[in-house]
């Protein structure tokens, strides 16, 4: 009994691509589409995995992988601006005590996990092509790509990200908003004695941070105040980074400014953040993942929240004969639990840039998040 029998997922990123491994796993036939040429080499540095997309991605047998390629802890550093250690701080294991509390990855090393789990018998995954033109009708959703073909479809998901084009045409008034904070990063070699995140605080930024992703490699970034449009590009980014670094100490900062200047994945990103109100669908066309809900990275629930959606989606279209009751019960279990992230998050970041919550405060908060977000998904 399944809602649908083909499907097309716009978008070849961490959403998507759990998705499509998903709906395979019931034997649904998926068409994955993705603008970019090589996914596997994604761009961006790393990312943490927080507890509960590992339980998720457990669904689909791949929590092992992700923990065997990144770096796992189950608690974090806090330090002050001069590298001295204030504390570790136990993180919340969200996804319960048989998975660690987080993982730090590297983007590329995921996206190959993902893609290497894609079934081949049920996933046609096509690269450098996007849609041009969806047509609803009786019968489905009539396609046409890029790269002159078309098809016609039982369901389209758009899991194409924060600037999403499937949500220009569903919700053509959503727009991201700018929240006033930005991130650089910087991929670096892994400090040695850095097995988890550690966390300055006290210096001129909002936080500095430092995250292993493998036994070999690591970033280090940096939360800024930033202007809406604000921009910093080419080859004086990491001479910008680095100048920023010199109010940080300790040998773990330290070890980051030898190897930054020499570091080819520097960026610095405005942070935005966009949340679509319910329901996130138009008849068989639907958003999830960033499309959908995206905040500021505060508490680490951006992949996660995709990944949890792609989980959802797939248990419910797998289990029902009607697409409306599926997507109905698809927006009572996720809706809430998003709304709840991006709201918190950005919270969070206000205080942040205008520095008016106290610690206890910030904490309080995150331990309510982070709780909430240990409840079954």
């Amino acid at each position: 009994m399944s809602a649908v029998n083909k499907v097309l997922v716009v978008g070849g990123g961490i959403s998507g691509l759990t998705l499509a491994i998903a709906l395979s796993k019931q034997d649904i036939d998926v068409v994955v589409v993705e603008v970019s040429t090589n996914v596997r080499n994604q761009a961006g540095v790393g990312l943490s995995l927080q507890g509960n997309s590992i339980a998720a991605l457990g669904e689909i047998g791949l929590a092992e992988a992700c923990i065997k390629e990144g770096m796992a802890a189950n608690y974090l550093n806090i330090r002050k601006a001069d590298g001295e250690l204030l504390m570790h701080q136990p993180i919340m294991q969200m996804g319960g005590t048989g998975y660690p509390g987080t993982v730090g990855i590297s983007r590329s090393s995921l996206h190959g996990i993902l893609l290497d789990a894609m079934d081949t018998k049920n996933v046609i995954f096509k690269q450098g092509v996007t849609f041009v033109h969806m047509d609803e009708n009786p019968d489905g959703v009539l396609v046409r790509f890029s790269d002159g073909t078309e098809g016609n479809f039982d369901f389209v998901v758009g899991a194409d990200g924060l600037y999403s084009k499937v949500r220009r045409l569903l919700f053509p008034d959503v727009k991201p908003q700018h929240c006033g904070q930005s991130v650089w990063r910087a991929g670096v070699p892994r400090p040695k004695g850095n097995f988890t995140t550690e966390l300055h605080f006290g210096g001129p930024f909002g936080a500095v941070g430092i995250c292993p992703i493998s036994i070999d490699d690591g970033y280090v970034y940096i939360v800024d105040k930033s202007e809406k449009g604000e921009r910093h590009e080419g080859a004086e980014s990491s001479r910008e980074m680095l100048d920023k670094l010199q109010s940080y100490s300790g040998h773990l900062i330290e070890s980051c400014k030898s190897s930054l200047l020499e570091s080819n994945n520097v960026s610095f990103r405005p942070l935005e953040w966009v949340l679509v109100e319910e329901p996130w669908y138009k008849g068989r066309i639907m958003i999830i993942g960033d499309a959908a809900h995206s905040g500021p990275p505060v508490l680490a629930q951006g992949a996660a929240m995709g990944i949890e959606d792609a989980i959802v989606l797939s248990q419910e279209l797998s289990t029902s004969d009607c697409l409306d009751e599926a997507l109905s019960r698809f927006t009572s279990r996720r809706f809430a639990r998003a709304k709840m992230v991006v709201e918190n998050s950005l919270q969070l970041c206000r205080w942040e840039v205008e520095h008016s919550a106290s610690p206890n405060e910030v904490s309080q908060l995150m331990i309510e998040s982070q709780t909430l977000l240990s409840q079954p998904f």
